[in-house]
């Protein structure tokens, strides 16, 4: 067949209609020339509607995809309620505003939360899956901050090197502080449970039910799921093992410094019921709120003037953590009783589990406490009752240099080193998958030893890290046992030394430092 000039005129006709139409498609979807091309999963349906989402390299990634309602308004202080679905596509291109809390920027701009919203339950996923139902294995984090602070998109949990290693990775926001962990009289009265408080942790239990729900669709297998976390993160990941109501949302964990003592001097602690209710009232008279009405008038308020209210245990030294404002409450309902009891007694749920602490823990957080010996005696005596002469034996002092060395000690080998051997060995009895470590690298050039959160470097390998080659091939070993350990339970495999399975007899652990090293007597 020829063509003439008719011919052309009509297949011309017809191109510019085909590309009106997919025009319109584009205006209808939210396409950009930065997002959807044709590698990825491009848009994904779950559960509350459509997303799309940025193409990074061999990784879709989807951020601040609502998981829950906005608790803001009659909503504050409740259990989070379902997300409103949405017509068309929502575009999953940025973080969502972190959950409102004081910034630090002595911290410095790693840990910057960036903008924040009362408006904050949302989720990001970075994901390999060419295809929905691909079932690769998933890495959900959950991210510390003494309770108070924290937010998915701090630069440090950007989770593009993990998902490299093939696997999904999820984050995602939580509130904290005040409005996370706030328990009130009023509020429990309210509560058909009868009880207040642990918002966050119900936050997490929400995204974590969104994941099971919808992860599929971005190539995630909702039956393989590790939650892993570092220091608040991982003291919230021990919880949720504890209690019953969160099995079923996760496969497995990983826990990175974390704590479980509910006294003594720990920064994550636990407090009773009628503990956090009498905090949460006194702290609502504080801001003038007495009486029936003390609840509802501050929920009136602007959720940043609750936050800048709250007590700073930063301007004082690492032990006023102890009475941190706002944490964890045992309510009988959602924490039925101390987590510490429940693992004594093995009736945690027994998923396998990786777990350890870093060597110099306190270097940070009990840097200057400027005690005198008489102060420290003070200390062990409140800290630790009949047990402050055995303490003192192990932990001497005569001068504020060892005061202050002795202090940073126990702060890393009572409040993490001891908490993760003792949950390790209660687990252990019911899963032989549960592995010990001891993270002991140095940092070149850090003065503060293998300190609190420097794991975190290696886990997350953040692109603004400039590692030198031995650090990077540390962080390569140890981002492989952690996705190996997602991906069959078992951290072994790809290094020279075989990780093994923790029990209280032998006591064996993996030092995590330059190479490798199996050790015993944590």
């Amino acid at each position: 067949m020829g063509y003439n000039d008719g011919n052309i005129a009509e297949i011309r006709k017809l191109g510019l209609l085909l590309c009106a139409i997919f025009a319109g498609l584009c205006l209808l979807v939210g396409c950009t020339a930065a997002e959807n091309t044709q590698k990825g999963l491009g848009i994904v349906k779950t559960g509350d509607g459509y997303v799309s989402g940025l193409n990074q390299s061999k990784l879709s990634v989807y951020l601040g995809i609502p998981y829950a309602a906005p608790p803001t308004g009659d909503l504050r202080w409740r259990p989070p309620e379902a997300a409103k679905p949405w017509e068309g596509v929502y575009k999953a291109v940025k973080f969502g505003p972190s959950c409102p809390q004081a910034y630090v920027k002595e911290f410095g701009s790693e840990w910057d939360p960036g903008n924040m919203s009362e408006d904050c339950l949302t989720i990001n996923i970075w994901t390999p899956a060419d295809k929905s139902g691909e079932k690769l294995p998933v890495m959900a984090f959950i991210y510390g901050g003494a309770f108070m602070r924290g937010s998915s998109a701090i630069p440090m949990y950007n989770g593009t090197a993990l998902a490299n290693k093939g696997v999904v990775v999820v984050t995602f926001n939580y509130r904290v502080g005040v409005l996370g962990y706030l328990a009130h009289p009023l509020l429990s009265k309210e509560s058909p449970n009868n009880a207040s408080g642990n918002y966050a942790l119900l936050d997490q239990q929400a995204a974590l039910r969104w994941v099971q729900k919808n992860i599929a669709a971005f190539g995630g297998d909702p039956d393989h799921v590790t939650i892993f976390g570092e220091s608040a993160g991982a003291a919230n990941i021990i919880t949720q093992l504890a209690i019953p109501q969160s099995k079923g949302l996760y496969s497995q964990a990983i826990v990175e410094s974390g704590g479980i003592w509910t006294n003594g001097p720990t920064i994550i602690g636990y407090r009773t019921k009628a503990g956090a209710e009498e905090y949460g009232q006194k702290f609502a008279e504080s801001l003038g709120y007495f009486g029936p009405d003390a609840i509802r008038k501050m929920r009136n308020i602007s959720a940043f003037e609750l936050v800048n209210r709250t007590p700073n245990v930063w301007d004082s030294t690492f032990w006023g953590f102890h009475d941190v404002a706002f944490k964890t409450t045992i309510d009988g309902w959602l924490v039925p009783e101390e987590p510490q009891e429940i693992f004594r007694q093995g009736r945690q749920n027994p998923v396998p589990l990786m777990i350890g602490s870093n060597a110099d823990e306190g270097t940070v957080l009990a840097a200057n406490t400027n005690m005198t010996a008489e102060d420290y005696w003070k200390f062990l005596r409140d800290n630790f009752g009949e047990d402050a002469y055995q303490t003192l034996a192990r932990y001497p002092a005569k001068n504020k240099e060892e005061v202050q060395y002795r202090m940073e000690r126990i702060a890393t080998e009572i409040n993490f080193a001891l908490a993760s051997r003792f949950i390790a060995g209660s687990m252990s009895n019911l899963n032989q998958s549960t592995y010990l470590y001891k993270f002991t690298y140095v940092l070149p050039g850090q003065p503060m030893g293998a300190y609190h959160t420097s794991e975190l470097y290696f886990v997350f390998r953040p692109s603004y890290w400039k590692a030198d080659s031995t650090s990077a091939a540390v962080s390569d070993y140890v981002m492989d046992m952690w996705t190996r350990f997602a991906k069959t339970g078992s951290p072994n495999g790809g290094i020279n030394v075989t990780w093994p399975q923790y029990s209280n007899e032998k006591d064996q652990y993996l030092d995590i430092g330059e190479t490798p090293v199996v050790k015993a007597g944590y």
